[in-house]
């Protein structure tokens, strides 16, 4: 066995011992061809997955973006649902007869303390309309 021979087969071993984690011998051209064409392989899956992951980064910019502009949509319409609402409701009070303060009404003599005047009542009554108008929206939205 001459000299060569033995030292290729130390070197076949230590490489196959560190599993490619020595410095490349670059003198010899079939070993620098291999080993550019290993870094060519990496560089060229590293771009494949540089590339997928640029392409799911612009879905997920056009899913923000379709969420903000509904978001915007969904805002511009409670927007005009509420204002729709108290119109109505400066509407209902606008049209409300209002009540006759030059005589001063008094709750029935019933013996019951806690009984309400009448004009109490209808704005007890008036208040709790539009709230509930104004809850169903909430509600809806």
């Amino acid at each position: 066995m001459t000299d060569n021979s033995l030292e290729a087969r130390v070197a076949a071993v230590e490489r196959a011992l560190t599993d490619g984690d020595t410095a490349v011998d670059l003198s010899d051209p079939a070993e620098r061809q291999r080993h550019l064409d290993a870094l060519a392989d990496d560089l060229d899956t590293l771009t494949e997955r540089v590339d997928a992951l640029e392409a799911t980064v612009q879905s997920l910019h056009g899913y923000v973006g379709e969420i903000e502009h509904v978001n915007d949509r969904v805002e511009r319409r409670a927007d005009a649902a509420r204002a729709a609402v108290e119109r109505l409701d400066d509407e209902a009070r606008a049209h409300a007869p209002e009540p006759d303060r030059s005589s001063p009404e008094r709750a029935p003599s019933t013996g019951d303390e806690t009984a309400v005047p009448d004009s109490a009542a209808r704005l007890a009554d008036s208040d709790e309309k539009p709230a509930s108008l104004l809850d169903r929206l909430r509600s809806s939205l």
